[in-house]
């Protein structure tokens, strides 16, 4: 197994939007998550290796913002698991299409294995940033 890539995305992660119709039947893709897709592609593009057309494994660790007046309570250092809205699916949807978009790969169908686990950007010991830690490997 080798590791492709393997960076940390800054920024507050968003999920990938449902499709929606306007009243005159036209469907469009909301822009909600367009900030947080360009924030993946530009950390892509600074470290553009060729395009991957082999089958890949997908790791996405999401470190959300922490709402105020929460409280971390973790023990032992470990990041509290973010279990509210956006759904960890949705999320992944969107980095995968971003990665797409910028020639990461050929076809976000050649991820076999796609991991999505979502914390809060913050742990009993010290504040963290918010955004994605990517991981791709290949060679299987």
């Amino acid at each position: 197994m080798k590791t492709v890539y393997q960076l940390f995305v800054n920024g507050i992660p968003k999920a990938q939007p449902r499709p929606r119709m306007t009243v005159n039947g036209h469907v469009y893709n909301p822009s909600s998550a367009d900030a947080w897709k360009e924030e993946v592609k530009a950390a892509f593009i600074s470290c553009r290796r060729p395009m991957i057309t082999e089958p890949i494994r997908l790791k996405v660790y999401f470190f959300m913002p922490v709402p105020k007046g929460m409280k971390i309570v973790c023990k032992d250092g470990h990041y509290m698991p973010h279990i509210k809205k956006p759904d960890a699916d949705n999320l992944l949807k969107a980095v995968m299409d971003a990665l797409t978009e910028v020639g990461v790969w050929k076809d976000d169908a050649l991820a076999f294995w796609t991991e999505a686990v979502k914390f809060y950007a913050a742990n009993e010991n010290y504040h963290e940033k918010t955004g994605a830690q990517i991981i791709i490997e290949t060679g299987f």
